[in-house]
């Protein structure tokens, strides 16, 4: 099984003719692929915890163009992508997200700008509701720093390819880069890191929880908004980043 990213690939090019947002996506048949299959860890509060450590200076992808997958195991999505491009500046990043029960593609549902450390600012789709709008802001922008953090500080790196008989189906689309990364996520290794730094989960202290998705024993994946946490008279705690959500007048679904 290959990442759901090569079958964007092979459709990109029809994309960018139909989607008002198709521009973003321009380069995407070549760039390289990074696979996280384990959804559970990359959503994990052990990742969460270790974002502030690459937010203090401007983000830096691994290469000029990439493409970020996670699995998804709810039942109408088989994944989440993100691709994202660096420039001077800043990075450039969209989302989109496969359909399973009709095998189709989003269309591009939240568009992010990264130019200061720890911030960025997001254009939602403005054919989505406030609720969704943020939502997927949110997935975009956790998404990029979540990915990062793990190529920082907990991921191993295996590199795999598409094989053969595949390439050919591909290549006729202008898809090129046979060569993906299979990413695992070392969760021990985060929580070391982070004891290391003297943070702890059990902290009393007051803090903010920052929104975020919850797997639950059924399989159901929800989203948990932000809330305080903690005691407050016992110290607080400035944790994750600042994100800035730009919803369109008049949206609708």
């Amino acid at each position: 099984m290959i990442p759901q990213a090569y079958e964007f690939k092979r459709v990109a090019s029809q994309f960018r003719q139909k989607s008002t947002y198709g521009f973003h996506f321009a380069g995407i048949e070549t760039a390289p692929v990074y696979y996280f299959a384990d959804q559970a860890a990359f959503d994990s509060d052990a990742v969460g915890d270790l974002r502030s450590l690459i937010m203090d200076a401007p983000l830096r992808l691994p290469h000029p163009a990439v493409i970020f997958e996670v699995n998804d195991r709810h039942p109408e999505r088989s994944s989440f992508l993100v691709y994202a491009r660096q420039f001077e500046d800043r990075v450039e990043a969209v989302l989109v997200y496969k359909l399973k029960p009709r095998r189709q593609w989003s269309d591009c549902l939240a568009h992010a700008v990264f130019t200061k450390p720890g911030w960025s600012e997001v254009t939602a789709n403005p054919k989505l509701g406030p609720e969704e709008a943020a939502i997927y802001n949110e997935v975009a922008t956790g998404i990029v720093w979540r990915a990062l953090t793990i190529l920082a500080h907990a991921g191993a790196v295996k590199e795999r390819k598409v094989k053969p008989a595949l390439r050919r189906k591909y290549a006729k689309a202008g898809v090129r880069g046979w060569t993906w990364r299979q990413i695992t996520i070392d969760l021990d290794r985060a929580r070391a890191k982070h004891a290391a730094l003297g943070g702890t989960h059990a902290s009393p202290r007051g803090h903010i929880r920052r929104e975020h998705w919850r797997r639950l024993a059924d399989g159901r994946r929800i989203f948990i908004r932000q809330c305080q946490i903690g005691d407050p008279v016992k110290g607080g705690v400035v944790k994750d980043y600042v994100v800035k959500n730009y919803i369109a007048k008049g949206a609708s679904r």
